[in-house]
């Protein structure tokens, strides 16, 4: 699957024009592993940062806002998550988001070919919509990622008790996967059907 040459339809989300640049530079610090991803749910070194001031301020209303990052090699769609909460998504080099829409599950299933690919040029930071479908950025052209992660405070913080919803995985997050994920081995809702997408 390719990428689109263009950014986030306004359906998703859409692109926040500030300047991140100190949210960048402690971002352009944190580890990329060598295989895999690294996922940070929240660093709090970010917290006296004038973009995440501004971002609790903007995005969350002061309502509690976590900064994390995700950081890796992923190229493939693997699972699809959602929040009820925004997420902003900041791309230190250029990358790629898979999304789909809450209308796209259909009997608490969706099919990968309603998954969209959308290119992120390296600053910008987008926001995507609550409920709007997600998981891990992807590569493009084979260059490993960094992307800064701002969502309400304890998402995914682990569940203190068993849900009776089967796709509530963590905290605030809702997982759908692809039976060839890692997720699906360890035990998470197999909702994906159709192909595990590929970014080349």
């Amino acid at each position: 699957m390719q990428a689109k040459s263009t950014s986030i339809d306004k359906e998703y989300g859409y692109v926040l024009d500030h300047d991140f640049s100190d949210l960048i530079e402690y971002l352009e610090t944190t580890p990329i592993p060598e295989f895999g991803n690294v996922y940070v749910r929240d660093d709090e070194k970010m917290h006296d940062l004038p973009g995440f001031k501004f971002l609790n301020e903007k995005i969350f209303g002061f309502n509690g806002m976590e900064s994390g990052y995700c950081n890796g090699n992923n190229k493939r769609l693997n699972c699809l998550e959602f929040h009820a909460c925004p997420e902003v998504d900041i791309a230190l080099v250029d990358l790629v988001l898979l999304l789909a829409l809450p209308s796209d599950i259909e009997n608490g299933r969706i099919h990968s070919r309603k998954v969209k690919a959308f290119h992120i040029k390296k600053g910008e930071a987008v926001v995507l919509y609550p409920y709007v479908l997600h998981f891990s950025p992807c590569m493009e052209n084979n260059v490993p990622f960094r992307c800064g992660i701002f969502l309400a405070d304890g998402t995914n913080k682990d569940l203190e008790e068993k849900p009776s919803n089967r796709l509530l995985w963590k905290q605030n997050k809702w997982l759908l996967a692809h039976k060839d994920s890692n997720q699906a081995s360890l035990g998470a809702y197999i909702g994906i059907d159709g192909e595990n997408i590929e970014i080349q």
